[in-house]
């Protein structure tokens, strides 16, 4: 006789054969599921911690300023009236050399005083050397000799006097008897090498002392550079590079830094040079970037690889094959990466800390 089955004879059947597996099973444990450590979720990619090599930390703006042994503004330094300009700006000079011819009252009224206490300084040492010799033998009087001696001192006196006048308008003692008889004109000379740059008279114009410069003197010096940084630099483990407005890179080297702050924009002045005694345009402007050397122990990873557990930062890494959370030193941060130590580049890391395993139970958040 054929056996139709209904469905509830079906179900009547089935729950009897897993009562007998039960009822089979029971005398016998299950063995213990092993607790693997916790791993990333999939919602979140692995990447490797990058090497820190040329990634900045912080852009200031800079500017090359120029050396004061190499800018020159040559003044009268007494009223003066140009006779004949010798330059033309781009001309090379050197130091020492004429620039314009002037007139200068005081210095030729030094030139003829220093003229004639150096004739009476010749007279009086004659005198004098008479009366020396006249002494010994007792035929000349001892008032006569203090008396030549006195002058001979007042002549000397007013040549230094004039001599002085003379040197600050660089002209020496011994060309006194050229400048009175005019055969010697009375010229400001260039104070440095270099390259004329602007010509501010004509002939025939008056200067003061206290006026603009008659001529402009560019030369190369000592290249120095200063930046002004919104944020404290670590000027010891850091390095510095001047990248201008054309795009050449320049290595800096530290100098110094401003003890107080700008208070018109709480920026900070750091004063930097080139390596090697390099030569930089004064001028030239651009931007310095603060990098780590390159044998610094930091690696770049994302931002948000980083999280944070009772005020520690930590990342998830894979190490010998499990995965765990790895205690780094956070060195800085921007919007999309992380500087850190505890990390070696080519590290795997996960990419984003709170979609991992482990940030319910440990991170409270993310940079």
């Amino acid at each position: 006789m054929r056996t139709r089955w209904t469905n509830a004879g079906l179900r009547k059947t089935l729950l009897a054969v897993a009562a007998v597996a039960g009822l089979t099973g029971c005398g016998k444990r299950s063995p213990a599921v092993e607790e693997e450590p916790p791993v990333p979720s999939t919602r979140t990619p692995w990447v490797q911690a990058r090497s820190s090599e040329g990634v900045p930390l912080l852009e200031a703006p800079a500017q090359v300023l120029p050396s004061p042994e190499a800018q020159a503004g040559v003044v009268p330094p007494y009223r003066a009236r140009v006779v004949k300009v010798l330059v033309r700006p781009g001309e090379r000079v050197t130091k020492g050399q004429p620039l314009v011819e002037v007139v200068m009252p005081e210095v030729s009224a030094a030139a003829g005083a220093y003229a004639a206490a150096s004739t009476r300084v010749d007279a009086y040492g004659r005198r004098k050397a008479q009366l020396d010799a006249l002494k010994a033998d007792g035929l000349v009087r001892l008032v006569d000799v203090l008396e030549a001696e006195t002058k001979l001192a007042e002549a000397r006196a007013d040549q230094q006097s004039a001599a002085a006048t003379l040197r600050i308008a660089q002209v020496e003692p011994g060309e006194a008897s050229g400048i009175v008889s005019g055969r010697k004109p009375v010229s400001l000379r260039s104070p440095i090498n270099g390259t004329v740059t602007a010509v501010g008279v004509a002939v025939g114009d008056s200067r003061e002392p206290t006026g603009d410069p008659v001529v402009r003197v560019a030369g190369e010096g000592d290249s120095r550079v200063e930046a002004r940084f919104a944020r404290p630099v670590d000027a010891e483990h850091t390095a510095f590079e001047l990248i201008t407005s054309g795009g050449t890179r320049h290595r800096l080297t530290f100098v110094a830094r401003a003890p107080v702050t700008d208070p018109r924009d709480g920026t900070t002045s750091v004063w930097l040079v080139p390596e090697k005694d390099e030569h930089l345009q004064p001028g030239l402007t651009g931007r310095v970037v603060v990098t780590l050397p390159r044998d610094a122990q930091v690696a770049v990873v994302p931002a948000r690889a980083v999280a944070l557990s009772q005020g520690k930062a930590f990342v998830v890494a894979r190490r010998s094959g499990k995965t765990e959370r790895v205690a780094v030193e956070v060195i800085a941060s921007s919007g999309a990466e992380a500087l850190v130590k505890g990390l070696v580049a080519g590290e795997e890391i996960a990419a984003d800390a709170s979609l991992t395993e482990l940030a319910p139970a440990a991170a409270e958040k993310t940079l």
